[in-house]
């Protein structure tokens, strides 16, 4: 409780003089010498009543055009930031990871591996918050199950098993479930030109009010690693300034800024700090689990259909040996 103290200042008669207590005192006399005659009565009181009328014009005015709660926007953000999603992974010694990710169509999440890995220790249940477009708020909206691991890539892929309501409750699938489904979905086979080193990229940041908003970085020189069957050098992502090494690392997607994905920020089995997984190497990971039959959906059958030759392979070299399904 803040209690506030009034202080009255005290006039002691001994250290004040008579001017300083007449200072500001007024004569009875004073009080009769601006009574206003009857003429300058009748004026003030017009003026006061045009006065009123102005007043009361603006009134209703300002309540005939108040807003309604309906009318009230929220912020203008990217749409990607609506296609972030925190996943919540507890295992089933009790212990507990948490990092992002983001929606892909229909009904996939893409995360990094940390997310949802550690080691022979199983996820006991996986669940995905995300922020509502109409309030900011950040609901639970699926429990999700693992599809495909890689940790050569770095990579998790996870499917919708279950609705849940607001509070991670099991529930029937809702319109507004549905909704973000059908709108929020990212295609991350949308392009596949080569980025470039030091380029501007955009990523989901969660604030001190706990909502998502858009910032933006620089990523760093390539990060490459040796490939044995190839013989050479092989680029797989970008570097990163340690400044960005900021909760929730795992699993943040970045864009530019017309909105198209980029990469997400993981480890790669070669490496043992956080890093820039490029774009062509997310679509290899959701290529190979098409084509090993671990997942069946028509949206990435075709679009690795698409890509064709322009498809670039990653870990060849590691026989899959660090696949998990």
């Amino acid at each position: 409780m803040v209690l506030w103290i009034a202080y009255i200042p005290f006039l002691i008669a001994s250290e004040d003089s008579v001017e300083a207590v007449l200072e500001d005192y007024e004569s009875p006399q004073k009080l009769f010498m601006n009574i206003p005659n009857a003429q300058e009565v009748e004026n003030t009181q017009s003026q006061s009543n045009e006065a009123a009328k102005v007043n009361s014009s603006k009134t209703d005015s300002v309540q005939k055009t108040k807003m309604r709660p309906r009318d009230i926007a929220t912020p203008v953000v990217p749409q990607w930031i609506y296609s972030t999603a925190i996943i919540e992974t507890n295992f089933s010694d009790g212990s507990f990871k948490k990092g992002l990710g983001t929606l892909l169509q229909n009904g996939f999440y893409l995360t990094s591996s940390e997310v949802v890995y550690n080691g022979k220790i199983m996820p006991k249940a996986i669940y995905v918050k995300m922020q509502d477009d109409m309030t900011a708020n950040l609901i639970c909206v699926s429990k999700l199950q693992v599809k495909s691991v890689d940790l050569d890539a770095g990579l998790a892929l996870l499917k919708v098993s279950q609705s849940v309501d607001d509070f991670c409750q099991l529930r029937p699938q809702t319109y507004y479930q549905d909704r973000i489904f059908k709108r929020y979905g990212i295609d991350v086979f949308a392009s596949h030109r080569d980025i470039a080193p030091y380029t501007k990229v955009n990523y989901p940041y969660f604030d001190k009010m706990f909502v998502f908003v858009p910032q933006s970085m620089k990523i760093g020189r390539v990060a490459t690693y040796y490939d044995f069957d190839k013989q050479k050098e092989q680029g797989y992502g970008f570097e990163i300034s340690t400044d960005s090494y900021e909760e929730y690392t795992y699993g943040r997607a970045f864009y530019d800024d017309k909105g198209g994905f980029l990469g997400m920020m993981s480890r790669a089995g070669v490496g043992y700090v956080p890093v820039f997984i490029e774009r062509d190497v997310v679509q290899d990971f959701l290529c190979n689990a098409q084509e090993n039959g671990i997942i069946d959906d028509n949206n990435i059958k075709k679009s690795c259909q698409v890509l064709g030759e322009n498809r670039k392979r990653f870990f060849t070299d590691m026989k899959g040996m660090a696949n998990f399904y």
